[in-house]
């Protein structure tokens, strides 16, 4: 059963129910179609925020999986779709560069940088995509700088990989050097992606203790990363870990200050903890930078 759906025990909508059922095996084109159902038979309005939320997740998931099948097109049009639902999400807006550059859509590739960087100046991967797109129009010097600025974010990157690359730079092999700097946010086994990919499976499993183990092989890989250090907060919520839980929101937040689900699940752990005047205050932060978030949406209409 999925955090969100646990926490707030909702179960009023047989698409909705559906959905989550599909959403959980990891059937994400079915499960988008199932909520796309609730949004157009349901009337309860937290109900239909969470099968939004959902339906975001789905088609993000879908062009994730598009994009390591090399299909851009696809991939593009399903970040496209999670982007209407979840326009303030810094990876999704990379992933959806990622696609416009594979397709040779530049103009739309550089928006979506741009706008992955503006949700998130200190995303290390965003960093590196952007002097990637640097060194292949030529703009060598200012593709350095940020190189340096994305490991003095994510000190993590530094290694034999990160040398070669700059090594090959220096001597002009450009195809190499981006090969290399593209294979540090790769996703490979090894990396932190891949732990916290492993994690995210776990912790839909119920399987808490191993998911995590996971995610903090993760960050002990890539400590600056928000989003890994939120979903290791709910693994930690899940376990009752409730003040470690709120450490980790409050980091995430200090790496990405408009981060609006740490601020809504900072705002879950704090009122477990009986801080219900605390907990409102990051509840209402969440929904200033993402009025459509339905865990804060659905907890400041509670009383």
């Amino acid at each position: 059963m999925s955090i969100i759906t646990k926490w707030f025990n909702f179960g009023r909508n047989e698409y909705y129910d559906s959905g989550i059922r599909l959403f959980d095996r990891g059937s994400y084109r079915e499960a988008a179609e199932a909520f796309a159902k609730c949004l157009a038979n349901c009337t309860d309005p937290s109900t239909s925020r969470l099968a939004r939320f959902y339906m975001g997740e789905c088609h993000s998931q879908l062009g994730l999986a598009a994009l390591r099948s090399d299909d851009y097109k696809t991939a593009a049009t399903e970040f496209e779709l999670a982007a209407e639902v979840h326009p303030k999400y810094p990876d999704l807006r990379l992933n959806l560069a990622r696609a416009y550059g594979f397709l040779g859509e530049v103009d739309k590739e550089r928006e979506e940088l741009n706008a992955a960087l503006e949700l998130n100046p200190r995303y290390a991967e965003a960093v590196i995509y952007q002097a990637i797109c640097w060194i292949q129009q030529g703009n060598l010097d200012d593709a350095r700088a940020r190189l340096e600025y994305a490991t003095s974010i994510n000190p993590n990157l530094l290694g034999k990989q990160f040398d070669f690359a700059m090594e090959k730079l220096e001597h002009g092999d450009i195809s190499r050097a981006i090969a290399n700097l593209r294979a540090l946010t790769s996703g490979e086994p090894g990396d932190a992606n891949y732990h916290a990919a492993l994690a995210d499976g776990y912790l839909k499993e119920q399987r808490l203790e191993d998911a995590v183990s996971e995610y903090e092989k993760a960050l002990s890989i890539a400590p600056n990363y928000a989003d890994i250090r939120c979903r290791y907060g709910q693994a930690l919520l899940e376990c009752d870990q409730l003040e470690e839980a709120a450490k980790q929101f409050r980091t995430a937040i200090g790496i990405n200050p408009k981060y609006a689900d740490a601020y809504a699940q900072l705002g879950v752990s704090l009122k477990r903890q009986g801080q219900d005047a605390d907990a409102r205050v990051h509840f209402k932060k969440a929904c200033e930078l993402d009025p459509h978030h339905p865990i804060a949406n659905i907890e400041l209409q509670r009383r």
